[in-house]
């Protein structure tokens, strides 16, 4: 019973930022791996399982795969790769560069909500 996916993950995400929910729909569409959509705004039970385990869900989306949690650049750079973005992939790979560009995300993020008008996370979900 063979599959035409290399794999399955599981992208946990905000789905009140545009962009993040954008890539998300970008990732499932074009992925060449079988992509499950979990916005955390829907899911106030996920939310607060992330925040028990320590894991800021402002700072990180999530990506489930291969049985191991990916965050940050390591979940941006997996994802880019199922994309096809190979080269862009190894950006957020590099040990300095990679970090340096998540967290250039993180905070236009944190912009684009506050211009929307939209709330990050509550730590008290």
């Amino acid at each position: 019973m063979g599959s035409t996916f290399m794999t399955d993950l599981k992208l946990f995400y905000d789905g009140s930022c545009l962009f993040c929910r954008n890539f998300a729909l970008v990732s499932k569409l074009k992925s060449q791996a079988r992509v499950e959509l979990i916005d955390l705004r829907e899911h106030p039970n996920l939310q607060r399982a992330f925040l028990a385990e320590g894991i800021n869900i402002d700072r990180t989306f999530v990506v489930e795969a291969n049985a191991q949690r990916l965050f940050e650049n390591a979940a941006m750079s997996y994802l880019l790769v199922q994309l096809g973005y190979k080269r862009v992939a190894g950006l957020f790979d590099a040990a300095i560069v990679g970090p340096a560009l998540y967290k250039t995300l993180v905070f236009l993020r944190r912009i684009y909500l506050f211009i929307a008008r939209k709330q990050p996370f509550k730590r008290d979900v």
